[in-house]
């Protein structure tokens, strides 16, 4: 009998880019990434088009004769059910994505959220290796985040699991007369953060929160002000899905998570400053280990785990 193959190929599509590379299952090295820009505004099968394409440009790993790949892993930006199905189409749409792929893959397909996907891969791999209970926020464009169990994200009864910022809240106005209803991830999001600087009436920020944060350094008071609100609302509800969930730590993935300037100072302030229990306040707070690989990794583990 043939024993399994090691590798696996992880996909991960992302508002920016897709990337995809063979990942060794026992140790989640990489083989060299491919990547290409994800053509968000390109006719609707295009980006489908794209990552069938990329998943043959990806380089297998060194070795005496081939080398299969024991699946293909596909991470989203979407949700993605308990059967693997792609359920949403909020960023892009992707028809009929797992079908193209297993049809020139030659192995098992799975689709996967792309937060579960990178907090699968951080408990296997990166910061949340050999923790039984963490919290994984991946901070970015958008916002979502999952609880991994025992080296599990917990997917919910249907998958759908990865929402904490994405819902419409209310509170009331300073006088209390009526209520006022937004959604956090239009404030606290990279995305958002770039419209409701345009929206005080800041330029267009040609590399987005970096611009935004190279304001700040300068003292720009509308920076400031971005960042100190953006932070302020994802920092109160990271600390309420603390007060909730009473995970062991905190890992933070994403552009804005692994950031290091005054947005991520200020969250992590906003955090702590939340907790209701003081003694939990100085849960620890972790980066995440893998950076953008996370979501490749993960994509690969989810492939053969799900079999």
């Amino acid at each position: 009998m043939r024993a399994p193959s090691s590798y696996a190929i992880g996909i991960d599509v992302g508002a920016t880019k897709v990337a995809a590379a063979w990942v060794n299952l026992h140790d989640g090295t990489l083989g060299p990434v491919s990547r290409i820009p994800t053509r968000r505004d390109a006719r609707r099968e295009a980006i489908v088009d794209d990552i069938v394409a990329l998943v043959g440009t990806a380089t297998p790993p060194p070795g005496p004769g081939a080398i299969a790949a024991a699946g293909v892993g596909v991470a989203v930006p979407e949700l993605v059910d308990l059967r693997g199905e792609i359920r949403s189409a909020w960023n892009f749409p992707l028809p009929g994505l797992v079908e193209r792929l297993t049809a020139v893959a030659g192995a098992p397909v799975r689709a996967e959220s792309d937060v579960r996907a990178a907090a699968l891969a951080e408990a296997r791999f990166g910061a949340g290796r050999g923790c039984d209970n963490f919290a994984y926020f991946s901070l970015g464009s958008g916002m979502s985040y999952t609880l991994c169990l025992n080296g599990r994200p917990y997917a919910g009864a249907h998958g759908f699991a990865i929402h904490f910022a994405s819902s419409e809240m209310a509170v009331p106005v300073r006088d209390r007369s009526m209520l006022a209803a937004a959604i956090p991830e239009d404030y606290a999001s990279g995305l958002g953060m770039a419209r409701l600087w345009e929206e005080r009436g800041g330029a267009p920020l040609p590399q987005g929160v970096h611009s935004l944060e190279g304001q700040a350094a300068l003292g720009n008071p509308r920076a400031l002000g971005v960042i100190a609100d953006a932070a302020g609302m994802g920092g109160r509800l990271i600390a309420q899905a603390v007060n909730m969930l009473d995970p062991e730590k905190l890992i933070l993935g994403g552009g804005l998570g692994c950031s290091t300037g005054l947005y991520r100072t200020r969250l992590e302030t906003q955090i702590r400053a939340h907790i209701w229990e003081r003694s939990c306040a100085d849960i620890p707070l972790l980066v995440a280990e893998l950076g953008e690989e996370a979501g490749i990794i993960g994509a690969a583990l989810a492939a053969c785990a799900a079999r």
